[in-house]
Parts: structure tokens; sequence; C-alpha cells
């Protein structure tokens, strides 16, 4: 199914039409697969980092990540042919097969997904029988696709699409009254808005890139972002949608996008992925508040720097994701008159910062106070009869949240303009 695009299908209902009969075998032994690759991955990783790492350890911190608490839930009900209840909880219920499935993938490791027989023996041992039995010859040529990718892009999105809905279900759960001011603050300040959208739509660029062009590449990772966005906005809305349908039909459609993203961890083309979402994305503009951490660059492209008209022209900056937090701008004139720079972030005026015509000065802020929002500097400067103006330019820029403090130096060089 890998070397299928999704544009195969030609319009976006047709494929649509399509997702929505994926047999709950197949997607049963696909939840199954994404889940198995997703504990390998995590245990390996934990064992290069941890050698020493005993196994009551690796449980322990397995079972608190969203491979355990948002995918296993969901697996077992789809292989029990069960309906994926809105609230997908580890409950005492399924928590037995949870073990069971944990411990044997932690005593086989990536054998298991080495080819079709092994797998299906793995899917018998854990009591999913019907299923390992039900799969068609088409679904498990599709399975052994992609049992042999090497980008996990599809199953991380799909586990994101998981954490998003457990998320904000979380919230409504904790406090069924909250409001949807209350329920946008914790979510922005939440790792699913700064940290995890950010870092698994960027984790497909290599993918994505490989498959299409740079420039295509970049348009469908803005294209899933803003998707998630539309799918979290829609979720918050107090339950209902513009429409008024219910939280109910809510989940019907986090299904229907489940279902659509199986079709991605099969192998399918990522680059065809905002194909996929279209009828559910609506129109958004701007960038998306997906911009999560950035990776240290001194070209302007790296926070997206951009001068209009020469005002700012030739200005350069550098930023490390590990630092001090700090942010700095270094103004340096070569006008021949006195100038005042705005300072403004996330559209609001926050300094000005006079400066002498051949002068320089400095201007520091922090990570804390302008991350995640945009940075924009306006010049102000004496025109016709002396009244001063703003015409000849601006620089705009992003500025990055990190974890590890971060560090961020601007270069601002004031021409006559």
């Amino acid at each position: 199914m890998s070397a299928l695009s999704m544009a195969t299908f030609g319009v976006f209902g047709q494929l649509a039409k399509y997702g929505k009969h994926v047999t709950w075998a197949a997607r049963c032994a696909n939840y199954l697969m994404t889940f198995t690759r997703a504990v390998v991955r995590f245990t390996r990783n934990q064992m290069i980092n941890e050698p020493e790492t005993s196994q009551e350890k690796l449980l322990l911190l397995l079972y608190q990540t969203n491979y355990v608490v948002a995918d296993l839930p969901g697996t077992i009900y789809a292989c029990s042919g069960k309906t994926v209840p809105a609230s997908i909880t580890l409950t005492r219920q399924i928590l037995p097969t949870a073990q069971f499935l944990l411990l044997l993938v932690l005593s086989y490791d990536d054998d298991i997904i080495k080819s079709w027989e092994k797998f299906k023996a793995f899917m018998k041992r854990a009591n999913f029988t019907e299923a390992a039995e039900q799969i068609t010859e088409g679904e498990i040529s599709s399975l052994e696709t992609a049992m042999k990718q090497n980008s996990t892009c599809g199953d991380d999105l799909k586990t994101l699409t998981n954490q998003v809905w457990m998320t904000v279900d979380e919230y409504r759960q904790k406090n069924p009254k909250i409001s949807e001011a209350e329920l946008r603050l914790k979510l922005s300040e939440s790792d699913l808005i700064l940290y995890d959208i950010p870092a698994v739509t960027n984790n497909c660029m290599t993918k994505m890139i490989s498959e299409s062009t740079v420039a295509t590449a970049y348009k469908t990772r803005d294209t899933l972002r803003k998707t998630y966005a539309v799918i979290i906005d829609d979720l918050i809305k107090s339950g209902k949608s513009d429409n008024g349908t219910s939280m109910a039909t809510k989940h019907s459609a986090y299904v229907w996008i489940d279902n659509a993203l199986t079709f991605a961890s099969f192998g399918w083309d990522p680059t065809d992925l905002s194909t996929l979402f279209a009828e559910y994305l609506q129109t958004i503009c701007g960038p998306t508040q997906f911009m999560g951490e950035i990776d240290d660059g001194d070209e302007a492209a790296t926070l997206g720097m951009s001068a209009l008209h020469k005002a700012f022209k030739n200005s350069t900056l550098t930023w490390t994701k590990k630092g001090d937090g700090a942010v700095v701008i270094n103004f340096k004139s070569k006008d021949t008159k006195d100038v005042t720079v705005n300072i403004m972030s996330g559209g609001d005026k926050i300094d000005e910062v006079d400066l002498k015509a051949g002068g320089s000065a400095q201007w520091r802020s922090n990570i804390t106070a302008l991350g995640g929002k945009t940075l924009y500097l306006d010049r102000w400067r004496p025109g016709f009869l002396g009244l001063p103006g703003t015409g000849g330019g601006s620089l705009v820029l992003w500025v990055p949240i990190s974890r590890e403090g971060g560090h961020l130096e601007l270069n601002a060089q004031l021409n006559v303009s």
C-alpha cells in the first residue's frame, strides 16, 4: 500500500468513504503493531541511556508513557471487537491484558514484527485470535509493508491524536463545569501544546522531504499543525460544535481521523496527509501556535526573520536552544538621523528604544516573557517637515520556547531609508 498515493483515490470524499471501512481486524493489527514498535523504541532508548535498567523499572516507566496510557487501552478495545469509548483509560478490567502485552513485547523485542507469521502468533498469545484469523490477504500485505517502514511518522501522528483527545477529555472529567477560557488556559500551558505537537510534526519532516520537496514538506507540516489546532479548538467549545452537535459526534470525528491515520501507519505517503485532513480542516490564517522548540542556528530562516524594506536590512541573529534564557537586541545605527524603535511582542507594544544617529544601544528581555510569540521592531524616523513616521521598514521574527533556557541575540542594523 505504500506505493499507493492517497491522491490515487481521487477526491477526498471517496477517500473518506474508504477510510470509514477499515475492518476491525485490520485496525486491531495496526494498533498492535504501532504499540509494539513504540515500546521497542522506548525500551532501546532507555537501555542505551541507562543500561542497568531493571525490568521492574522499565515497566514503571512505560506505564507513564502515552503509548500505554493513551494507545494501549484503545488497542485492547479494538482487538476485542468493541467500540472504543470516548473516555479511553487504563481501567481495572483491561489492566491484566495490558500487563501481558507489555511483558510479551519486552520479552521478544522487535522479533514480533519481523514477519506476519510471528506477529500473528503474538496476536493469538494475547488472546486476539478472532482478529488474527479475519485479516484478509490484502490487509496482511499492507501490514507486511508497514513492518518494513523505517519512519515512525504515521505511528507518532496516530499516538498524538489519541493524546489530544485524552488531554481535553481528562480536563473535562476532572472538572465537568470547566469554562472554555479555563480549558484554553490549561491547554496553552500543557506539554501537548508547547512540546508534543511541535516535536511530532517536526519529526515527520525527514520522511516528508525524502518523498517530495522541501517546500511541500513544510506546507504539509503546517497543515498538520493547523489540523490539530482545529481539533483542539472544536473539542474546547463546551462540548458543542458551531452547529450544536454533541461530544459524541466529536468522538465520531476523532474515530474517523484515527481510521485515516491507520492508513498513514500502514505506510502511505505522509505528504498526502494534508489531503487526508482537508475536509476536517477549516481555513486558518497566519502561523500556528505549535512552533515548539527550534534547533540552534544563525540564519534568518532559523526564526523566520524578515526585514520589510530597507530600515533593518543586513540585520542578523543567533539562536541557541541551550542558554541563559536571555533575549538581547544590539542596535547599531548607520542612519543620519535620530530614530525611535518600537518593540512589540505578540502584537502588543512592550517598550521603545531611542537611538542616536550613528550610535548604538542594547535592549534585554528573556525567553519567559517573549517565548512562543512574534517579536516585531518598528522604526520611527523624522521625515517631511521633521514629523516622525514609520515608513521605511520593520523587522519581524519568531521567539521560540526552550526547556533548556535558550538564548537569542539579535543584531539590528538601522539604515538610512
